[in-house]
């Protein structure tokens, strides 16, 4: 759940290094999970003919993605997670923090701990609390009630354009290695950009869980992949525009919360230490830990990117002009 494939056209397999993949976009596939079919990606309904932002893509306009049959873990309503959170910093609870936390307050948080500020299940996970299980989508790939998915788009302007696809999950259940899973942690952020041209898409980069080109039918590393339940990300999610001077975001239905898109801490628990009994390790190795610290939010996604590619030290962006398995 929650992983990325590089931009191809079947499928790919897993393993528990993290990259991003950038490829032109001459197909009409990529991988989470399984696959996912985007046959009308356009930016109509983002902008007109004058390159005036207007209003959010309809769903014929964007991709659909098919999650893993045997995933019990489902997209997630992302203010729900605050229900269900506490907001902590080193395992305390932070002082003077709103309550309740709203989508509309959570980056007042910022001045209260900021990027160490974990926002903490209040449920014993190893209970699998119903929450974390998320929403399944129904027959026309909605998730009813749960807004799971943002899209961001920031326009620069000539015809340049990226929009962010981000999805949003309680719960991350990891790889499973010599028997016992790794990696597990409350609150899932992932996401693709797709840059446009004029309006036609031209590459796009994948939050990406694979190691691009390496397949493995059997091992250590793989992924099974198939048609499980269809999922219409953007059938029910928030969408805003990115100014980057102010790094400010604007709703586009002039309704949505915008605060919580500034918030700069991590979105589940921090990682337990080995004195916690619901902590493991393989031989007590530590990138083997069973429970590892949730995720930062669309904040820390590299929102004004000169390349497709996220800024990394040191690493040119290589995108690919060609399908890879």
């Amino acid at each position: 759940m929650g992983s990325y494939g590089t931009f191809l056209s079947q499928e790919t397999r897993q393993s528990v290094s993290l990259v991003s993949t950038c490829q032109q976009c001459p197909a009409n596939r990529l991988a989470h999970g399984d696959d996912v079919h985007f046959p009308k990606v356009s930016l109509h309904g983002f902008r007109d003919g004058s390159g005036a932002t207007l209003h959010p893509p309809n769903t014929r306009d964007s991709y659909k993605i098919w999650l893993q049959s045997q995933d019990p873990y489902f997209p997630s309503d992302i203010g729900a997670q605050l229900v269900h959170t506490k907001p902590e910093v080193n395992f305390n609870v932070v002082n003077g923090a709103p309550n309740p936390l709203t989508l509309d307050n959570l980056a007042s948080l910022n001045n209260l701990g900021g990027s160490n500020v974990y926002l903490t299940s209040v449920d014993d996970v190893t209970q699998s609390p119903a929450w974390l299980k998320g929403v399944k989508p129904d027959s026309n790939g909605k998730t009813n009630g749960a807004k799971s998915c943002t899209v961001i788009v920031n326009d620069h302007g000539s015809g340049n354009v990226d929009a962010y696809y981000l999805y949003f999950y309680a719960f991350n259940q990891g790889n499973t290695v010599l028997g016992q899973e790794i990696g597990d942690h409350v609150g899932d952020w992932e996401h693709n950009m797709i840059r446009f041209k004029n309006g036609i898409p031209q590459s796009i980069c994948t939050h990406d869980h694979t190691i691009p080109g390496l397949n493995l039918p059997a091992g250590p590393i793989e992924d099974h992949c198939d048609q499980g339940t269809l999922w219409d990300p953007i059938a029910n999610a928030y969408f805003y525009s990115y100014d980057a001077p102010s790094n400010s975001f604007k709703a586009y239905d002039g309704t949505s919360p915008t605060n919580w898109l500034q918030y700069v801490g991590e979105w589940g628990d921090q990682q337990y230490p080995d004195s916690d009994r619901r902590q493991k390790k393989i031989f007590g190795i530590a990138v083997t830990a069973k429970y590892t610290s949730g995720p930062t939010g669309p904040e820390d996604k590299s929102l004004n990117r000169a390349d497709v590619c996220p800024p990394r030290d040191n690493t040119a962006c290589f995108v690919s002009p060609i399908l890879r398995p």
